[in-house]
């Protein structure tokens, strides 16, 4: 069995998120095309702010592997929700990635952080798009 490292709590209430060591607080309200009031961040800024910095943590270790730098790298991230089939929504991800002192192949420095970042792992790939910049 694995072991757990860190456990990340947030409790989400109308209007509002916050982590249980008070580093996060956050005003939560859907996007005006929503018809939301616009107000603070939406989920789906959250989940890209997420979803992008766990690749680019995961790009750091992936690059001194290879005898590469994480130096000026960036992660772009965009999430696109969308009407579903059935009930409800579905969502696609789009992240570009730009790795200008990854080493002598960043498409492996890519393809190595992709396969470590718990976050991109438990995207169904069908609905996840990466590209170097």
């Amino acid at each position: 069995m694995a072991t757990d490292l860190y456990t990340a709590v947030v409790t989400a209430t109308e209007g509002s998120a916050r982590s249980d060591d008070g580093a996060l607080t956050v005003d939560v309200h859907e996007p005006k095309d929503l018809k939301g009031t616009g107000e603070g961040t939406n989920p789906e800024q959250l989940m890209a702010a997420a979803l992008g910095s766990c690749l680019l943590e995961s790009l750091k270790i992936a690059s001194t592997s290879a005898g590469g730098s994480a130096e000026g790298a960036s992660v772009e991230s965009k999430v696109t929700l969308a009407e579903a089939d059935g009930p409800g929504y579905t969502a696609r991800y789009a992240l570009t990635v730009t790795l200008p002192d990854a080493g002598a192949d960043p498409q492996d420095v890519l393809d190595q952080a992709l396969s470590i970042c718990p976050f991109t792992k438990t995207i169904d790939a069908a609905a996840l798009d990466v590209q170097l910049a």
